[in-house]
């Protein structure tokens, strides 16, 4: 099982000073290597807390978490990086691309810190990740010169740079028109059959959702069983 959530609670402090708002409630979660799943809900009802705590960007106040056989809450230092890099990957609603950098400067940020030999792959493998995701012919274009739906592949190409067992996705279509949504969402399925990255998808899209093998709602912080 490459993602485990067990009994996981997540409370957000009270904007009044009151009573901690319970967000997250004894949630339950598997996933299996591989797999496609996607959260639905309203906002402001965990999605994106979920989504972060299996990032490693936020943690929960009690319960397991494990994710690729580790536990993120426990990560510091550079297990916490090495995590964040290679066993999850993670795309944004907005892309967060850096404006300055070309394409291909942007899929490469990550591995700036890697020696040079690891520099190399990382090339190689992030041409290999743009070509993919049709984007070969904008290797040195820099974000403004690009569409929103060309803008969010490269952010997918950015988080897949490590080759992550996990690739979590909140919100990717949400800032797209309906053709770019659609495109962005064949991309993400083809990575998940070609490259075998597991797909974890936070969502207000049920079209996009439908796609996925397994289908949730979080409704009143429990996960329950679209219909």
């Amino acid at each position: 099982m490459l993602v485990e959530v067990c009994n996981l609670i997540k409370s957000h402090a009270s904007p009044g000073g009151g009573k901690p708002v319970e967000i997250l409630r004894g949630l339950d979660f598997e996933m299996d290597a591989g797999g496609t799943a996607a959260i639905l809900g309203p906002s402001g009802s965990g999605k994106s807390t979920l989504l972060n705590i299996l990032g490693a960007l936020d943690y929960g106040d009690s319960g397991g978490v494990r994710v690729n056989g580790l536990e993120p809450g426990t990560l510091k230092g550079r297990e916490l990086v090495d995590y964040r890099r290679r066993s999850v990957g993670i795309v944004f609603q907005m892309h967060h691309l850096l404006p300055q950098c070309t394409v291909l400067e942007n899929v490469l940020v990550p591995s700036l810190a890697d020696r040079r030999q690891a520099r190399l792959n990382a090339n190689a493998n992030a041409r290999e990740m743009l070509d993919a995701l049709g984007l070969a012919h904008r290797l040195d274009h820099r974000p403004s010169e690009l569409s929103g739906g060309e803008r969010q592949r490269v952010a997918v190409a950015r988080a897949m740079a490590g080759s992550p067992r996990l690739l979590l996705a909140d919100e990717p279509t949400g800032a797209l028109d309906r053709v770019s949504a659609t495109q962005l969402a064949d991309a993400l399925l083809e990575l998940n059959r070609v490259r075998k990255v597991a797909l974890f998808v936070v969502t207000h899209s049920r079209e996009l959702a439908e796609r996925m093998e397994q289908v949730w709602e979080l409704v009143e912080g429990k996960l329950v069983r679209a219909s």
